[in-house]
């Protein structure tokens, strides 16, 4: 093997040794992006692909289960990709989990007659977020988009109520 091959062949192999570690860098590289709660708000405003949890639009009592932490009644709307991991059941499978853009919405009412929600409590799986809990962004805003329970706080009171179990996930035991 001559000078010249052996140069033009240590050349591709450092050129696609430089190429996997940038690349690794990139894919390994820990999220650095904070979602704020406005643009927390927009998102999860702005989705259109939402469904009621188990197909029932009713608004329902809250339970001592909760701990009543949101109000006394709810109703539950997740997008559909939380939707796609949802058992025949309705819950999402013992040892899985949401993937990452699942919205799930809690609208909170303060009686059953509401024509709308008095406030919205939500999480959003992702995972890359500088601001995640659990991999969960959690908040709580107004209809109007005020925030009442910023996303910045990491759901650090939300977790105290949304265990591991199910994916941090409560409705499974609260609507059978």
């Amino acid at each position: 093997m001559n000078i010249l091959s052996r140069n033009k062949s240590l050349l591709i192999i450092t050129g696609v040794l430089i190429a996997l570690v940038i690349t690794g860098y990139i894919f390994l590289k820990p999220g650095n992006t904070a979602v704020g709660d406005d643009a927390l708000y927009k998102w999860v405003t702005s989705e259109t692909d939402y469904v009621f949890y188990k197909n029932n639009p009713e608004i329902l009592p809250t339970s001592s289960e909760t701990e009543r932490a949101h109000d006394d009644f709810m109703r539950v709307r997740i997008n559909k990709k939380a939707a796609s991991v949802l058992g025949a059941d309705g819950t999402v499978p013992e040892g899985s989990f949401f993937p990452d853009s699942s919205i799930i919405v809690k609208e909170i009412y303060s009686d059953k007659t509401s024509s709308s929600p008095d406030l919205l409590a939500v999480m959003v799986k992702l995972k890359g977020a500088k601001n995640n809990g659990n991999d969960w962004l959690w908040a709580e805003y107004t209809p109007k988009g005020e925030t009442e329970y910023s996303v910045e706080k990491e759901g650090k009171v939300c977790v105290k109520c949304h265990r591991p179990g199910r994916d941090f996930v409560r409705i499974f035991d609260i609507v059978k």
